[in-house]
């Protein structure tokens, strides 16, 4: 027990702002619990957080000193203070942070961004106190509640660029978290109190969680989630079952929702509402629910149907194969319709068991997988940007030497479906290995495919699809890799990206034994003084991102990119640390970035910021909450970002220009006609823009010349902007010259002189250098006439078939490369003798695609614009520029 000092108006375990620090001859000792204290069967608290120790780690962990936790010896919760949190919706009193207890220096496996309660569509409820009613020293049930009004979800008005897009209307809530000694349940009861005119309103739960390390898997629909079908749970499992997370009804089953429809747009959401009410003037209305974490969903709907009296029946039995029991797989119990009711995990003995009502329930068996292995230690931890920092140390010290192994069947397939009884016997094949280890040490990419196609026809309510095209991948930051695959012919490819040759080869893998690989691999494209970049792609930080900040590393890595960006939505997150512990901190670094992703203004990427621990998403600027109002311009709401975030220092990217999300088309620009439709949404002072994004060229190139002939310095830049392990990464990249060609010689200081400077070549294969007197030309002014000394290289296995000269964005010249040698390599000396002030960009570019790393995709390579000055007077654009079109 620890002790503390209130003021005596506040009630024992209210959080007083300000006052808990009051002085001793106001305020009475009172004891109150340490939530940092391990619990024993039979224990349950509830108080307020002091201490790191006290809070949980995982992707998207973010509890701090001063917020309430609940928990009993099997789980754990953290609410929110009154305060301004990280994430879209930074108001107090929701769920933020839940997870199993688990052993002392286990990471946490958090993956709730926010869950709060939403009366009718965008309206939350917002605390404005919380006290702790009971915290459970007696024995009996730990109570929260939390008290407070309605406000319109900001992000949404901010969206919208209306603050009255959505109303809040008068109204008071009160919701009651109850937690019971030996319960996986929290119990929540909300009553809304409606003041307001009459209105019919959907009551419920919303929240974001993280689908970068874990998936939906609902009542009914199991991992479709479509939501089309009524349920009474809505349930999230990790990946590689590191945990199970439900919100389970009371009372009906949740009804399909077109809100649910709508909120998804904002992000992956967990949205339980119930069936529309109205309510008139003075209306109250309560419901109960539970949120659960455990082991498995099969813990959770167990203990769901005990707390409301539901007639189960228990079953259970084993998956094995012949290898023995197969611990961590999914064992999917089916009701009589052929709907899912629960899941249940395997044992380390491979045993399973479940509570359900159905009266001939079905049981099937996966093994499967998410099928994409990582050089990770059993047991390595998530990091969250916004983690204390007692957890991030636990987190970097598994991804050094691993933790506590959590059970996961990985290349076992699918068992036949069996009538499920007390002793249910389910089979498996045990897979084969296949051991790909590289002897250099370097980081590399594997694709595994099947040699004559899957012929597996599964259900995608059980199994999860193959991943991205192929039968598995694999990405390692230098050691050997394992990746389990069920028995059967396949291709392997092992590769490092598009500036190095490849390895493929033909395996038979067989149940039950290993089959090694030991390719090596010759770097064919290394120019001294270049790093390879990519300033766009996202992780678990961004609501979208698709893979965990440590796997985002890893895949970068072994595609060969130098330099990360960490450009993820509206976030400030900081990848450095976990360099080292991954190994990685030889061949890489990475830049601390943000996307700033306002909705009607286009996706920008700043780089490099500063990391402001004490301010919400480590300070990233809250665009939704300023642009409400409608009032600000693009160019003053970049300008406060540069200030805001990178000290006025930060360079502005214009992301994907041409599209539903990007400045250019938002703003109407029309380049032919030179103007713009709406100058407020238009900012000409962006430092860079994409030319390349994921493959796209054409449209963003065309606009790319149109700002270079019309005399703006913009600086093209291409990226992946990946959202998951592939998306484009290694195949869609920038060249930056800064006279070195190592990673950890990279400054923040040398990024931006080297970007502004336009050192830059836009690359989607090739490495194409301009140079005069042997110094980078591209992005550089000349006066008079000047010789350009032009290299092309790539890998032998890559056709680059010729070298184009553009003056002012027309083709001007077109030199042929020689495709004989052993890697491909062209120097040739172009005379740049124009009449009249003129613009040149170099290109190389092929025809042939660039399989198998990168089939579909034909090699193409662009560097910055090269300025010619013919008198030495100032260079003349060859057009005005962009106008107001109004």
């Amino acid at each position: 027990m620890v002790r503390w000092t209130l003021p005596l108006g506040c009630l024992a375990l209210v959080a007083c702002k300000g006052d808990k620090t009051a002085p001793m001859d106001t305020a009475p000792e009172v004891l109150l619990p340490d939530v940092a204290e391990r619990l024993e069967a039979g224990e349950v608290r509830a108080g307020i957080v002091e201490s790191d120790a006290a809070l949980i780690g995982g992707v998207s962990a973010e509890g701090r000193h001063g917020d309430f936790k609940i928990y009993n010896d099997r789980v754990q919760f953290i609410i929110q203070d009154a305060r301004q949190g990280s994430f879209y919706e930074d108001a107090g009193g929701g769920i933020i942070d839940a997870d199993v207890v688990r052993g002392e220096g286990v990471p946490g496996r958090d993956v709730i961004d926010e869950m709060m309660v939403m009366i009718g569509f965008g309206v939350v409820a917002v605390a404005d106190q919380i006290e702790v009613l009971a915290d459970g020293s007696d024995g009996e049930a730990a109570v929260l509640e939390v008290r407070g009004h309605g406000e319109a979800l900001g992000l949404l008005n901010g969206a919208a660029e209306n603050d009255e897009f959505i109303e809040a209307g008068d109204l008071e809530f009160v919701t009651e978290l109850r937690l019971q000694p030996d319960s996986w349940l929290l119990e929540v009861t909300t009553t809304v109190t409606w003041n307001d005119e009459p209105r019919a309103l959907q009551l419920g739960d919303f929240g974001m969680v993280a689908y970068d390390v874990a998936e939906a898997l609902h009542a009914v629909e199991g991992l479709d989630g479509s939501g089309d079908s009524d349920g009474s749970w809505l349930g999230v499992v990790g990946q590689r079952n590191e945990v199970a997370l439900a919100l389970l009804t009371d009372d009906a089953p949740y009804p399909p929702s077109a809100l649910q429809e709508v909120l998804s747009a904002v992000g992956p959401v967990l949205v339980g509402f119930r069936a529309s009410e109205s309510l008139e003037t003075g209306d109250t209305t309560s419901w109960r629910r539970f949120v659960g974490v455990g082991p498995d969903l099969a813990t959770l709907t167990g203990a769901w149907h005990a707390e409301r009296g539901d007639p189960t029946i228990p079953v259970g039995g084993t998956v094995e194969s012949d290898a023995g029991g197969v611990p961590g797989a999914r064992v999917f119990l089916l009701d009589d319709d052929g709907g899912v009711e629960t899941v249940a995990l395997t044992d380390g003995d491979g045993r399973w068991e479940a509570d359900v009502t159905a009266s001939a329930p079905t049981a099937l068996a996966v093994g499967r997988g998410p099928s994409i292995a990582y050089d990770l230690p059993p047991g390595a931890g998530w990091s969250s940007p916004y983690a204390a920092e007692g957890v991030t140390t636990a987190v970097l010290s598994s991804l050094a030497d691993g933790s506590e192994e959590i059970p996961h069947a990985e290349g076992f397939g699918v068992s036949e479906a069996t009538a499920a009884t007390d002793d249910t016997a389910l089979s498996l094949t045990a897979p084969g290995m296949l051991v790909v280890d590289l002897v250099d040490g370097l980081p590399f990419v594997v694709r595994v495919d099947f040699a004559d196609g899957d012929t597996e026809v599964v259900d995608g309510r059980f199994v999860p699809g193959r991943p991205s095209g192929a039968a598995a991948w694999g990405y390692s930051g230098g050691e050997a890799l394992d990746i389990p695959l069920e028995p059967g012919d396949y291709e392997v490819l092992v590769h490092r990206g598009l500036r190095w040759d490849y390895a493929w080869d033909t395996v038979t893998v067989a149940s039950g034994e290993g089959t090694e690989l030991s390719p090596s691999l010759t770097e064919a494209v290394r120019p001294p003084g270049w790093l390879a970049i990519d300033p766009h792609s996202h992780a678990s930080p961004s609501g979208d991102g698709g893979i965990s900040m440590e796997q985002r590393l890893l895949v970068h890595a072994g595609y060969g990119i130098q330099v990360h960006f960490g450009t993820d939505h509206d976030h400030i997150a900081d990848y450095r640390p976990l360099l080292e512990p991954l190994g990685l901190d030889g061949v890489m670094t990475s830049v601390v970035a943000t996307e700033l992703s306002p909705v009607l203004r286009g996706h920008f990427n700043m780089y490099p910021l500063d990391i402001q621990p004490d301010r919400p998403n480590n300070g990233a600027l809250p665009w939704w909450d300023l642009l409400a109002s409608g009032d600000l311009t693009t160019a003053e709401l970049l300008e406060m970002a540069r200030s805001e975030m990178g000290g006025g220092e930060a360079l502005v990217q214009s992301n994907h220009p041409d599209g539903s999300s990007g400045m250019f088309s938002l703003a109407g620009v029309d380049v032919d006609a030179g103007t713009v439709a709406d100058p407020s949404r238009f900012d000409a002072s962006i430092d860079t823009m994409e030319v390349l994004n994921d493959g796209q060229v054409d449209e963003f190139l065309e606009l790319y010349l149109a700002m270079v002939n019309r005399g703006y310095d913009t600086v093209p830049i291409g990226v992946s902007d990946s959202h998951s392990h592939r998306g484009g990464v290694g195949e869609n990249f920038t060249w930056l010259y800064t006279g070195s060609d190592d990673p950890r010689d990279l400054t923040d200081e040398l990024l931006v002189e080297s970007i502004r400077a336009g050192r830059t070549v836009v690359s989607r294969g090739p490495w194409i250098s301009a140079t005069v007197d042997g110094v980078p030309a591209a992005g550089a002014t000349f006066e008079g006439s000047v010789e350009v000394e032009l290299v092309v290289e790539a890998p032998d296995w890559m056709d680059v078939d010729e070298l184009q000269v553009h003056r002012d964005g027309v083709l001007e010249e077109q030199i042929p490369v020689d495709t004989d040698s052993e890697v491909q390599r062209l120097v040739v000396t172009v005379s740049l003798e124009p009449d009249v002030d003129a613009s040149y960009i170099f290109m190389a570019v092929g025809d042939t695609t660039m399989t198998p790393i990168a089939p579909g995709l034909t090699p193409w390579s662009m560097t910055a614009a090269l300025r010619i000055d013919l008198d030495g007077d100032g260079w003349d654009a060859p057009l005005e520029p962009l106008s107001d079109a109004r």
